[in-house]
């Protein structure tokens, strides 16, 4: 681009230029005007004498013959000066006037850097409107500043109107682009604004011995708002102070700060780097769901890679063997995240990281919020404060288990019984009023047989026991519901009746296992269409008939926005980043086992007899939950087959 409004900068000088010579021509020409309009009387005098000479022989009066001679040559020496006085591009003397062509060109270059950094700038930021914002940054300065350079020709002082105005074509179009690309950028990626400009003045005037003060920053706090400290349990101070300043100090931190500001910014859980030969691809967990973010260049990633494991306390010359450690993301020095960071190195050669972030508080204060229908609500609320049984919450890892359990804890009657809950000090859960906390250490070897025997010595009415990790843990739980005991538990499953299966794997008795269990919830976690882009259509009576709504009644759905056709323009949802979704709800089923699911437990127990057994006795699944948030229009087709093969 700057090679061509180079090649466009030598064709339109050569243009001005030679627009110039016609001038000089119109003038009666550089040195003719000068010698002209410095005769001398002398000169005068002496083409008066020949001319009177001349006359002399012919008419035979030779003062008349004179004066007519001398008169002519006057009004030609005058008729040339009008015609240079008359052109705004003269200056004294009738030379070109080399002070306003300066002026020109000067508006001329600083036009062809601008429009270059344009260019550059809409390309590194991937705006689709790129050759639109090149069109008008282009043509208005070539076309109108041509027009603008002619116009003093017939008349000096339209010189002072012609400038200005060649300087407008030059900055409205630039100043537009900077407008509109600043809208939605965040602060530090802003040009032309106070700051912005403060600096560049700061920077130019700096070289040439003239300073103004301005905050100095380091280099790792330039860019986006984010700080990012090195962490770790029993770690010493001053350790994660130097594993902190070590990162600082590389060229890659920045990097690193922009990657995760960026991927927090769009909610995401966790970032996936693949350090490749070529460069280095990025991947951000954006709903549950791996979305490919902007790679870094070749010469990037190693920097990058170098300083994330300066960070976590690991080495960088080791690229096979697995490394792990933590850090603090603070964000506009008020949000924190604590992020687990893993790199291992792969059969290839390479590398892959995965930066998790863990979320410190739970966003959910109700079932209705998570997204329970209240039918469902009143089935929950029913189990956990049922007098006894067993009550088990299954999801699949990253299915919000963790978030439904805090929430669960919440809902149960906490205050007019006992309520106690087992948890591991390595894996801490929400704090939850009026609920007894006894915990047991894993690093150390314990496990909750540790800590069970003195919690059901002081008899609760009701238990939570995050995880059965055992047989033994598992059969004390079933027997103590004999002595009228609640106790909830969770498991990972993918769905109620895989949850059944996994604690039967367990190896605990059938018999005493299907006498306790009273009931399964599960979930999986979905993603909500983005409300600002999605799109409507019409559906087929086969997809209705396969969700099981009733065609009559549903005339329209939603799903992702298109694709655009060739050559459309589209302006980006800036909601949820052209990703169509945004945000996550959870569907639920709940398996209550009845006394045909008791003796399937006991005899033949399969996922698809618990299944079978349980739709037989009315009990609805993932599916009809899903089908219910298509006809509310709150997600889509292709997202609950998505989620129906997890």
């Amino acid at each position: 681009m700057k090679r061509l409004l180079i090649l466009i900068f030598i064709v339109l000088g050569w243009l001005v230029f030679d627009g110039a010579s016609q001038l000089y021509a119109q003038a009666g020409g550089l040195t003719e005007m000068g010698a002209t309009m410095s005769i001398s009387q002398e000169t005068q005098g002496q083409h008066a004498q020949a001319a009177t000479s001349q006359i002399a022989d012919t008419s035979g009066d030779p003062k008349k013959a004179a004066a007519a001679q001398l008169d002519k040559l006057k009004k030609e020496s005058a008729k040339y000066a009008k015609n240079a006085e008359q052109n705004g591009w003269i200056g004294s003397g009738n030379y070109l006037s080399i002070t306003k062509i300066i002026l020109f060109l000067l508006v001329f270059w600083m036009w062809v850097l601008t429009t270059d950094w344009a260019n550059s700038d809409a390309e590194l930021l991937k705006n689709p409107d790129r050759f639109f914002w090149n069109s008008v940054n282009f043509f208005p300065f070539t076309v109108l500043g041509t027009v603008f350079f002619y116009l003093p020709v017939p008349n000096p002082i339209l010189f002072f109107i012609s400038y200005p105005l060649t300087i407008l074509t030059w900055l409205v179009p630039l100043f537009c682009y900077i407008s509109v690309r600043n809208k939605p950028l965040p602060p530090y990626e802003k040009v032309m604004t106070y700051d912005h400009i403060k600096y560049l003045f700061a920077v130019a005037l700096s070289k040439i011995g003239i300073k103004i003060k301005v905050a100095k920053k380091m280099s790792y706090q330039v860019g986006p708002p984010i700080e990012i400290e090195a962490t770790g349990l029993n770690i010493d101070n001053p350790t994660l102070n130097a594993r902190t300043v070590l990162a600082r100090n590389h060229e890659g931190f920045n990097d690193l700060r922009k990657i995760v500001y960026d991927a927090l910014e769009r909610r995401a859980d966790g970032i996936m780097f693949e350090f490749q030969a070529e460069q280095t691809l990025v991947r951000e967990l954006i709903d549950g769901v791996w979305i490919d973010a902007a790679p870094l260049l070749k010469e990037r990633g190693p920097l990058l890679n170098t300083s994330i494991k300066y960070l976590i306390g690991g080495n960088p010359e080791e690229f096979r063997k697995r490394q792990f450690g933590s850090f603090v993301a603070t964000v506009k020095k008020k949000t924190k995240f604590t992020t687990d960071f893993v790199i291992q190195g792969t059969p290839t050669g390479e590398e892959k990281g995965i930066i998790t972030f863990v979320i410190q508080k739970v966003p959910f204060n109700s079932l209705e919020e998570l997204g329970m229908r209240p039918e469902m609500q009143d089935k929950v609320k029913s189990l956990v404060n049922a007098p006894t049984g067993l009550v088990v919450f299954s999801a699949a890892p990253a299915n919000g288990l963790r978030s439904t359990m805090n929430v669960v804890s919440r809902t149960a009657d906490r205050f007019t019984r006992d309520f106690a809950t087992v948890e591991d000090v390595q894996n801490p859960y929400q704090v939850v009023e009026n609920v007894v906390l006894n915990q047991y250490d894993s690093r150390k070897g314990e496990t909750p047989m540790t800590v069970l025997p003195d919690v059901f010595f002081r008899e609760p009415h009701a238990l939570l026991i995050r995880d059965l990790i055992n047989t033994e843990v598992f059969e004390l739980c079933c027997n103590e519901i004999e002595n009228n005991r609640l106790i909830i538990t969770t498991i990972r499953a993918k769905d109620a009746a895989d949850a059944m299966i996994r604690l039967l794997a367990m190896r605990i008795q059938p018999s005493l296992f299907a006498s306790s269990i009273t009931a399964v919830v599960s979930q999986r976690l979905i993603r909500k269409l983005c409300p600002d882009c999605k799109e409507v259509f019409e559906p087929q009576p086969a997809l209705l008939q396969r969700l099981g709504l009733p065609p009559g009644r549903i005339t329209e759905l939603y799903r992702v926005r298109s694709a655009p056709q060739p050559g459309e323009k589209r302006k980006p949802c800036l909601t949820c980043n052209d990703i169509g979704y945004s945000g996550r709800t959870a569907l639920y089923e709940i398996i209550e086992v009845n006394d045909e699911i008791r003796k399937i437990l006991v005899a033949n127990p399969t996922v698809e007899a618990i299944r079978k057994a349980a739709t037989q006795s009315g009990q609805k699944g993932f599916l009809f939950e899903g089908s219910l948030l298509i006809a509310k229009g709150i997600t889509s087709v292709e997202e609950l087959s998505r989620v129906m093969k997890m």
